[in-house]
């Protein structure tokens, strides 16, 4: 055996060192390989409204100030035979290597469980129930300044969404309202969330593409993490449509983990972050564990001057370290009618 190893060293070149882009894309792979051999049940979806620079049209009520972003989370099915949800069996730490590596590699995993997970399709004359409580400063006023130590403001929101997308239902003033939806990007409702594209590549260029304007802006990968984050927020997203999502944002350069993070609850977290619009980073929440969603934060990471908007003559001013949204779920599912609740 040890004449056969040494003729091989004699006749075979010495092997070149893969590089640092391929082991990182090699290494996420197997993880993603990895991950899809774990049955996962129903755990995670989420909900929530843009922060600034997304926007979302939808008529009848859905008004978003500009700086608010919420979220909210469902689990289905993976019922145990006494009907309680069944604990998510543990997946491989992340390995290691540097924050954009461990990235992919989470997103990849992230993306491989969804696949698994259980989903049973709602009916097209069901509605999805979002109920949300999010904490944030606010839209800062003209001539003002947010900081770190600016008062947060919490409100709890209940809305229904027919899944065929053409109603939704909220509280005004004490009184259940329905009326209907004016569309939106990126899309709220059940029907328009399956018709994303579902190969990575294509899911990013619709990101960008049909983001405001309609077409790939100079600060794409800007839009397209935000774009995907939300889309995953909004909605409660069948399996293969999240996993494509995941996967999409593993592609979006700069992106990092962060593995000591906390969610909007406490909870130990790891964050997949991207810098966007120049000043906030975003940070989407995933169970250490079993890389379930769990909540978003958008944190100024340097000091910033806005301008008031259309309409308005002025600027406002938002400094390093102050907290534009934490957003946590309280309840979400598939109901039979606007204002059911779970």
């Amino acid at each position: 055996m040890d004449d056969d190893i040494t003729t091989l060293h004699t006749i075979r070149p010495p092997a070149v060192a893969p590089s640092a882009d391929a082991h990182a894309a090699a290494r996420a792979a197997l993880m993603e390989r990895a991950a899809r051999t774990v049955s996962v049940p129903g755990r995670i979806h989420r909900f929530r409204l843009p922060r600034r620079g997304v926007r979302l049209a939808v008529a009848g009520g859905l008004a978003v100030a500009a700086a608010a972003a919420v979220t909210v989370a469902l689990s289905l099915g993976g019922m145990d035979q006494n009907g309680r949800p069944r604990a998510l069996p543990p997946v491989a730490p992340v390995p290691p290597g540097g924050p954009a590596t461990q990235a992919q590699t989470v997103l990849y995993q992230a993306a491989g469980q969804a696949e698994a997970r259980a989903f049973t399709p709602p009916r097209p004359s069901q509605w999805t129930y979002l109920e949300t409580r999010y904490t944030s400063p606010g839209k800062p006023a003209i001539g003002t300044t947010q900081t770190p130590k600016s008062p947060l403001r919490t409100r709890v929101d209940r809305v229904w969404i027919r899944v065929d997308g053409t109603q939704l239902a909220e509280y005004d003033g004490g009184r259940l309202t329905v009326s209907a939806t004016g569309g939106g990007m990126p899309p709220v409702d059940y029907a328009s969330v399956v018709k994303i594209p579902l190969d990575p590549d294509a899911l990013l260029a619709w990101a960008k593409r049909d983001s405001p304007g309609g077409k790939t802006a100079r600060n794409g990968d800007d839009i397209a993490f935000s774009m995907l984050a939300s889309l995953l927020n909004n909605n409660l997203v069948p399996p293969r449509q999240e996993a494509a999502v995941y996967r999409a944002m593993a592609k979006i350069p700069h992106v990092t983990l962060d593995r000591k993070s906390v969610d909007v609850a406490g909870r130990p977290a790891l964050a997949v972050s991207r810098v966007v619009w120049g000043y906030i980073r975003e940070d989407v929440l995933l169970d250490r564990t079993s890389y379930a969603y769990l909540g978003d934060r958008n944190v100024v990471i340097k000091d910033h001057t806005g301008d008031a908007g259309t309409g308005e003559h002025g600027t406002w001013t938002v400094k390093k370290g102050t907290i534009d949204v934490l957003s946590v779920r309280l309840a979400a599912a598939f109901v039979d009618r606007p204002g059911q609740q779970v």
